[in-house]
């Protein structure tokens, strides 16, 4: 096969439109809008493949050496077995699978967030998880997890915990969607626990919670505005903040004593369903409709608790209460460990365990947080509560 046909003067005497072979698969386009640009053209298991291989002109141009040099490396691919449009395609998959990208994924499909809650979530996985950016996101490992991690963990552990959590969110998504495989290498729960060492600090102390030996007493001390039903609500159930300030009555089914929580309004972005005790459903106000929560109509505001309790009863948070439920569910009772963190809407750790059959978790979680209910109303100095 002849090659080498182009010189640089047949090419600037290049004006009608059409395909100009160099030889041995080298081609250039003239366009009918006037450009050129070049193009290596092969055959490969029947099919004819064209990958474009730049302009002889613009930003970057390729002139007739240079795309010369780029056909011949195309060439040896090929004389190795290598196919150069199947190479290009896997660099263009792995490009859109940086933790990056998945992440902007993950956070593109939460069109319910609020941009407060969308601004926090890119400023911890852009900005405190920067060194991920560029890796892959079925390439990340425990090690790489725990490097990013410490440095944040070191000063400011509390953040860490955030930041590792949505890690943990967005390689859930990956797995999800066919990404990844394998266990969460950013897991909490049995694994990074166990690599942390200043975890003590952020699982508890940061969020000054009473000891569950005291959570009957403040329980009694709550009044019934719409504000102490909801904190009464959410130290019954155990969930989160969030979770119950947005509750609606379409979620719960009184009759079957559960409440259904969309995956939209959960943390780990799964539907989680709550079984209610009697005591969790006489926090709640007179049946209506729309939200469960409301003053004057309209949904209670993010800080409605928080300046409550500072104005109340300073010195404790409402993420507090989970930590003394989850203490009391490990020193009072002999409900395995993860059926108190499934009860706290948390991932359990590996796949065996995340394969509990959901009826009988729930059954298992209905029993613990009816225990938990008995003991806030034994201990409770004026009588039963809720």
């Amino acid at each position: 096969m002849v090659s080498n046909k182009l010189t640089d003067s047949k090419i600037k005497a290049i004006k009608k439109p059409g395909m100009y072979s160099d030889g041995d698969g080298l081609y250039l386009r003239m366009h009918a809008g006037g450009s050129k640009s070049w193009f290596f053209v092969y055959t490969r298991d029947g099919k004819r493949r064209e990958l474009g291989l730049g302009g002889l002109a613009g930003i970057a141009p390729v002139s007739l050496a240079l795309a010369r040099r780029k056909a011949e490396e195309l060439r040896t691919k090929l004389a190795h077995g290598q196919d150069p449009h199947a190479d290009k395609v896997a660099a263009k998959v792995a490009a859109e699978r940086t933790f990056r990208k998945v992440a902007e994924l993950f956070i593109a499909d939460r069109d319910d967030w609020t941009p407060h809650t969308r601004k926090e979530w890119e400023h911890h996985l852009y900005e405190h998880s920067a060194a991920l950016a560029d890796k892959q996101i079925d390439a990340l490992t425990t090690d790489l997890i725990e490097e990013t991690l410490k440095p944040i963990w070191e000063k400011r552990p509390a953040t860490g915990q955030r930041v590792r959590g949505k890690i943990e969110s967005v390689l859930d998504y990956a797995a999800a969607k066919g990404m990844r495989t394998g266990d969460n290498p950013a897991r909490w729960s049995g694994h990074l626990e166990h690599l942390l060492t200043k975890a003590g600090r952020v699982t508890g102390a940061n969020h000054k919670a009473l000891s569950y030996s005291n959570v009957p007493a403040f329980l009694s001390s709550l009044g019934s505005s719409v504000i102490e039903r909801l904190i009464r609500f959410i130290v019954f159930t155990a969930v989160r903040s969030g979770e119950a300030r947005l509750a609606e009555w379409k979620e719960i089914d009184l009759g079957a004593k559960i409440w259904t929580i969309p995956k939209e309004r959960t943390k780990t972005g799964r539907e989680l369903i709550v079984p209610l005790t009697n005591q969790a459903i006489a926090s709640l106000p007179e049946q209506g409709e729309g939200l469960v929560f409301t003053q004057d109509g309209q949904a209670l505001s993010i800080m409605a608790m928080p300046n409550w309790i500072g104005r109340n009863k300073s010195g404790i948070t409402m993420h507090g209460f989970r930590s003394a439920f989850r203490d009391f569910a490990g020193d009072k009772t002999e409900f395995p460990r993860e059926i108190a963190e499934m009860a706290l809407g948390h991932r359990i750790g590996n796949a065996v365990e995340q394969a509990y059959r959901r009826g009988d978790a729930l059954d298992k979680r209905r029993a613990l947080m009816t225990d938990w209910a008995d003991f806030l109303n034994k201990h409770s100095s004026s009588g039963p509560i809720g």
